[in-house]
């Protein structure tokens, strides 16, 4: 062949085997290596793209460009992967002579089978008339997103009646220059100083003229009808206020590539943690869910969704006074939601409205963002640090399965023999309720976790103060008139033993019916965490 291979391959002795720049040459003008992505993609390199590529970046998993798949190639033809060559200069040099075929990336053609499979589950709703909805967009520096973001925008909205209001916290890119070159009905609130994402999204909802608003990221990459799904979701089902979308995690090239198309948000839940106390939203959906599992292709009521792309009720937005301030990115979106939920409004998820969040593009996790963290989740938890404990624990009782898909779970503490058939008879009787039951007799590490909500103690011979559990888990003892109660929340007696201000729960007939019961009544009416 005239060429030697592995001298063109190698890394030591590439600068001398340019001598054959004809291939090198060859390999840069087929339109299948793309330095500018290789250079933007990955960043642990430097000097000449093509070179590092060649040399080390395919060998390392890189990809030369969108449009030539290598796991393809050497998965077709195994002869070119057991001779250990370089795929994109096998197929250049020798393979498209051999008439060998070649494939877009993987990232390229999942993206486009995501895209064209979505359509068959668009409603496309009709409007007598098309509601006049005001896209409300925070921007920094983010002129690569707002590119993104706006390809071909009005043509994926699949609907016409909208106004974008964008809203540049002080920009020292190009992104206010590029906003005013489009052709799309864009004003532009020009900051001197980069605001938070509540008072950004108020300001601009004080001009807007919409009847609806719609909180968008910047970072959002939508697809083909994403805007009248959600203006449907919301024009035609009773009492909803608020509509999200299906959020899917773009293709990364580096790290969190196990995250690669996965679902992102599908509406939210909370889960427990003990530090810092005591639940916080997640995503509804497993990361691991099927992007088009029957569950997500539907719309589902929701305790709370997202602000990437929220679109709300402007009349609604007005009576809560919009996004609480006091948050600095983040949480605030979960704040206004569940503000909704507690005045009886409703939240949906539009399961057919799909968009791509490229979010790591713009959270830099540096140590304002984690002192903001901290601040945002401890005016967060104090506002609703017990209206949520209490929901939750409701929730599970009764198996709603809207707060949390999590199970009740039920820790029992008893050091003595002399309980055994009791509990024995309470834990199967709780699991047949489809609650977790934990049995500790042995409390020397005084731990609980934080899964556990409620703690049933047949002794107080432990260090109650010191237990490792969620500060918001419910401290329940059941008395024999020989215990120390105070540190307690609740009391269970078998007869009329009573405790001044602690909520009693007095069993009569079956211990599992009467505590749940009881419980319930005491959580509703009395019980404050």
């Amino acid at each position: 062949m005239g060429l030697n291979i592995e001298k063109f391959i190698s890394p030591s002795n590439f600068k001398s085997s340019l001598k054959n720049r004809r291939f090198y040459n060859k390999i840069n003008n087929s339109g299948l290596f793309d330095s500018e992505f290789y250079e933007n993609t990955y960043d642990d390199f430097s000097g000449d793209a093509l070179k590092h590529y060649l040399t080390r970046g395919h060998l390392e998993g890189k990809l030369p460009s969108l449009n030539f798949d290598p796991d393809f190639y050497l998965k077709t033809y195994p002869d070119v992967k057991q001779s250990g060559l370089n795929p994109l200069f096998h197929y250049v040099v020798y393979g498209k002579e051999e008439g060998k075929l070649y494939q877009q990336s993987y990232s390229i053609r999942r993206k486009e089978e995501i895209c064209e499979t979505n359509l068959a589950f668009l409603s496309n709703y009709e409007f007598d008339e098309e509601p006049l909805v005001s896209i409300i967009i925070l921007n920094r520096n983010g002129l690569n997103n707002l590119k993104c973001l706006f390809k071909d925008f009005d043509a994926k909205t699949n609907y016409s009646n909208y106004e974008i209001i964008v809203v540049d916290n002080a920009s020292t890119d190009e992104s206010v220059n590029y906003l005013k070159s489009l052709d799309l009905p864009i004003r532009i609130i020009e900051n001197d100083v980069n605001v938070s994402f509540s008072r950004g999204n108020n300001d601009a909802a004080k001009i807007a003229n919409g009847e609806y608003l719609l909180l968008l990221n910047n970072d959002i990459e939508p697809t083909y009808g994403w805007l009248n799904e959600m203006v449907g979701a919301i024009v035609y089902n009773d009492d909803v206020v608020s509509v999200g979308a299906k959020l899917i995690f773009p293709f990364y090239f580096n790290v969190n590539r196990e995250l690669s198309y996965t679902i992102q948000h599908s509406g939210d839940i909370f889960s427990e943690r003990m530090y810092p106390c005591c639940l916080y939203a997640v995503n509804k959906s497993n990361s691991k869910l099927d992007i088009f599992d029957s569950s997500l292709t539907k719309n589902n009521y929701c305790v709370s969704v997202t602000g990437a792309v929220n679109l709300i009720d402007k009349k609604v937005y007005d009576e809560l006074s919009g996004l609480d301030e006091n948050y600095f990115y983040g949480l605030e979106d979960v704040d206004f939601c569940l503000r909704l939920y507690k005045k009886g409004y409703k939240i949906l998820f539009a399961g057919n409205a799909i968009l791509f969040h490229h979010e790591s593009s713009t959270r830099v996790k540096s140590d304002s963002y984690f002192e903001n963290d901290k601040n945002n989740y401890f005016f967060f938890w104090n506002r609703w640090g017990s209206y949520l404990s209490k929901n939750l624990l409701l929730d599970k009782i009764n198996s709603k399965k809207f707060f949390t898909e999590k199970n009740l779970k039920i820790s029992i503490i008893n050091d003595r023999d002399d309980n055994e058939d009791l509990i024995s008879e309470i834990s199967q009787k709780f699991n047949n309720l489809d609650y977790t039951v934990e049995v500790i007799t042995d409390m020397k590490n005084n731990y609980i976790g934080n899964s556990s909500d409620i703690l049933i103690s047949f002794t107080d011979n432990y260090d109650l103060d010191n237990i490792i559990a969620r500060q918001d888990i419910l401290k329940v003892i059941v008395n024999n008139n020989d215990f120390n109660t105070d540190k307690y929340d609740m009391i269970i007696s078998f007869d009329n033993i009573k405790s001044d201000n602690k909520p009693h729960i007095e069993i009569k007939n079956d211990f599992v019916c009467d505590f749940l019961e009881q419980l319930q009544n005491i959580i509703m009416d009395e019980y404050e965490f």
